[in-house]
């Protein structure tokens, strides 16, 4: 029942954008004191409903937010991201704040002590609310988790849909209005999938783009952070802040743009109305005279051997195997049995693995000499109900594909953006659940990707928001 006696205030990012919010804090619209209250009054109303933080820092962020306060009043200006309230998912370490890595396993020591990420987004100015649910040490893509608990969707009030992993309370928290913006990492699809599910923006950047030091070691090889945001002009605000570039630069147009469309493996098991969108998309933007050709790259079906072998073996090295034999059984069981895989890589698969992630970087140059950017949907399925996902039940299975489409990406060593396109499914039902674009571009050319899903976001729109308030 709703509880009418509940007041959630707006969210302050409701048709704004993060530089218009900070133009707000400059000219003395708001305060930053008074813009981190209202996101924790919302956190405070929502988070039991919705889950998505794990840790909340609100004493010591209206500290800082003052601090800032007093800072602008002096008339220091620490860039466009300056005040703006933000979450850091709980496998990155925050000074002051618990890291659990989504587990009951004491590894905090094994993630280390703030890195340079968090550093960065503190110099910007940035205000950190608090920590955010994940999936165990981030290895799924589904959200799911047994231990810490698994963050709601926000599209579906009558049932528990997959939030989609492993930065699942990030990009709840932003889709919900409980942050501008969130920081997750992606191994696999884990800032992608989750922001395609929510109906958001996520970006995985190039290896190495950003740093991961102080975040936990998933996968040296494969591990990138990155930003997930309510719409592409604010991930563009985001990344070239953070990399103090000039963020102002005149966006491209769909007619000059010519498009791989990727079929098999990519193609393989969508949902219809994935399948839909999908179509209608390419459609459009041939019609904004794109070129658009279908593409097969039969490598991508490759992740399927490299991605357990490298990421298995190196999460019991990040542990030592020792310390992981002892604790593996106490982890949540996907988390569990897919880390023991890694007990079975010989040293020589290992090293082959590795070999060729190294070859398939080089093979995806060919690509990109010919398309502006490769697309496909971002995961094969909508958020499906984890009351039919977990284990034994009729959808584990499925929910299991929900990296079939991004781990491709972080083998071949690029980069990636999802776009929300469910507005291109046709049919009666009232809510349409969230389904992704995934904008692929060459290795480090992030602000290709970001310009390039800019343009589709200023000729189809912003992503649609949940209604969060049918959770009062």
């Amino acid at each position: 029942m709703k509880n009418v006696n509940v007041k959630l205030p707006d969210d302050p990012l409701n048709g704004s954008s993060i530089e218009e919010l900070g133009s707000k804090l400059r000219n003395g619209s708001i305060t930053c004191f008074e813009l981190t209250q209202i996101y924790y009054k919302r956190i405070n109303i929502l988070n039991s409903q919705l889950h998505a933080y794990i840790y909340i820092n609100e004493e010591k962020a209206l500290s800082w937010a003052d601090g800032i306060d007093k800072l602008m009043k002096c008339g220091v200006d620490l860039g466009p991201l300056m005040g703006i309230p933000i979450a850091i998912k709980d496998i990155c370490a925050v000074e002051g704040m618990p890291t659990t890595n989504g587990s009951q396993i004491i590894s905090d020591d094994i993630t280390g002590s703030e890195g340079s990420l968090v550093k960065r987004l503190k110099s910007l100015g940035c205000i950190i609310l608090g920590k955010t649910h994940t999936v165990e040490f981030a290895l799924g893509a589904t959200g799911l988790n047994k231990n810490k608990g698994t963050p709601r969707n926000p599209w579906d009030k009558e049932i528990h849909r997959m939030p989609g992993g492993s930065s699942s309370g990030s990009a709840v928290a932003v889709a919900s209005g409980l942050a501008a913006f969130a920081i997750g990492t992606d191994t696999g699809g884990s800032v992608r999938i989750p922001a395609a599910l929510n109906g958001i923006i996520g970006l995985k950047t190039t290896k190495n783009r950003w740093p991961t030091d102080g975040i936990f070691p998933l996968s040296p090889t494969l591990d990138t952070p990155g930003p997930i945001a309510r719409s592409v002009k604010d991930t563009k605000l985001i990344f070239n802040t953070y990399n103090d570039v000039n963020y102002r630069t005149k966006s491209l147009d769909i007619k000059n743009l010519s498009f791989g469309k990727l079929k098999e493996p990519f193609t393989s098991n969508l949902d219809p109305a994935v399948g839909e969108a999908y179509e209608k998309i390419c459609e459009q933007l041939e019609i904004q005279g794109a070129k658009i050709e279908e593409v097969v790259i039969p490598e991508a079906s490759e992740k399927g051997v490299l991605f357990p072998k490298i990421v298995g073996s190196e999460i019991i090295s990040a542990f030592g195997i020792d310390r992981f034999k002892k604790n593996v059984d106490k982890m949540d069981p996907v988390t569990g049995n897919r880390a023991k895989l890694g007990l079975e890589v010989s040293s020589y698969e290992y090293i082959a693995a590795k070999q060729r992630v190294d070859q398939l970087q080089q093979i995806a140059d060919k690509y990109f000499n010919t398309y502006d950017a490769l697309l496909s949907p971002t995961t094969v399925m909508q958020p499906l109900d984890i009351s039919k996902a977990e284990i034994g039940k009729e959808l584990h299975e499925r929910s299991l594909l929900a990296s079939a489409n991004t781990q491709p990406v972080n083998i071949f060593g690029i980069c990636g953006i999802t776009y929300p396109i469910q507005k291109f499914v046709k049919n009666n039902v009232d809510s349409i659940l969230p389904i992704g674009l995934q904008i692929i571009c060459n290795k480090n050319d992030d602000e290709k990707a970001v310009e390039i899903a800019l343009a589709l976001e200023n000729q189809f729109g912003e992503p649609e928001l949940p209604d969060v308030t049918k959770f009062l």
